[in-house]
């Protein structure tokens, strides 16, 4: 019974240990703006198709929300929908986002800084659930992502 219980744990270790190895290989290879529709003077709904390599376990992105800072000051919130993203499959998913922005900043203000804006300058603070095929999940708060890296 003792060697029994003994092989199943190693194996679940190996398993554990391969699947974790994958989720480091999880790569967005590209992005791309499908629609923007604005949503009165305050904010848009955006559709962007995300090529993702994933050669791990299937998972779900889910409550997904953030904020845009550019020199410091927030710009822009958004949040998106939930995505279910397959397992050992690169494939194209599309994802449903909403940008509001921030009660400080003016459509206009927007529209004269964006010409000075440099991509490099903006942040980002985002929160993201990600749930395994299992039902186990774990949130994650990111703060301080460069865009001007991710766009990369």
């Amino acid at each position: 019974m003792k060697h029994r219980i003994l092989t199943i744990s190693a194996i679940l270790a190996l398993l554990l240990t391969a699947s974790c190895s994958k989720i480091k290989q999880i790569e967005l290879k590209s992005w791309a703006v499908q629609e923007v529709s604005l949503k009165g003077s305050r904010g848009a709904d955006a559709t962007l198709l995300l090529e993702i390599d994933n050669p791990a376990m299937q998972f779900t992105l889910s409550d997904v929300e953030g904020v845009l800072y550019w020199q410091g000051n927030e710009y822009v919130r958004f949040s998106a929908l939930p995505i279910t993203v397959e397992g050992h499959k690169q494939a194209v998913y599309p994802l449903e986002c909403e940008a509001l922005l921030s009660p400080s900043v003016s459509m206009l203000q927007l529209i004269g800084l964006a010409r000075k804006i440099d991509v490099t300058e903006v942040t980002s603070d985002v929160h993201v659930r990600v749930t395994l095929r299992s039902g186990v999940s774990k949130a994650f708060d990111l703060k301080g992502l460069e865009v001007g890296k991710m766009l990369k």
